[in-house]
């Protein structure tokens, strides 16, 4: 290279899979999806309203998860701990009765992998999204308390590099 000049380097995020531990025990994988229009997503074992954990993905993390395709989804119920049988808030929500439904990040997307018969906003109040463990969706009362996603989006980044001569 030419040691007069400023080389760019890029670099990408690569897959992997920890598990994190507090006190000795699980608490859940931390898994990074390759795909282009994926994020990450990191399980949280606390159970909140939908806009509770809604401020707090925003606080800790990056938003509520977003879900694009079948490969998100796959990733997001990847990060779930063995034997995990509950419901967990996403990010997906409208406004009012009807749609349009939206992502918590304000993105849209057509993927929607519904229960049968959903949504159905039953009784006119359901208006936030939970995903069961088998990665169906219902619209549902954003004031029941489930677990919940947050997602990252990936990173990309470039950083600058002097190169010196030896």
């Amino acid at each position: 290279p030419d040691s007069s000049k400023s080389k760019e380097v890029l670099c990408f995020y690569v897959k992997i899979t920890m598990r994190w531990y507090k006190d000795d025990k699980f608490i859940s994988p931390f898994a990074l999806s390759s795909s282009v229009n994926s994020y990450v997503f990191y399980f949280i074992p606390n159970n909140m309203i939908w806009t509770e954990a809604q401020t707090y993905c925003r606080k800790h993390h990056t938003d509520l998860a977003t879900v694009n395709d079948k490969t998100d989804l796959d990733e997001l119920l990847k990060t779930l701990p063995k034997g995990f049988k509950s419901n967990i808030w996403i990010g997906l929500y409208r406004t009012n009765a009807q749609p349009p439904w939206v992502f918590s990040d304000g993105s849209h997307s057509l993927f929607r992998p519904w229960l049968s018969g959903q949504p159905n906003n039953y009784d006119g109040i359901q208006h936030c999204v939970y995903t069961d463990p088998n990665g169906y969706w219902n619209d549902w009362t954003c004031t029941d308390q489930f677990h919940f996603l947050p997602n990252y989006p990936h990173i990309f980044c470039k950083i600058n590099v002097n190169w010196k001569a030896r």
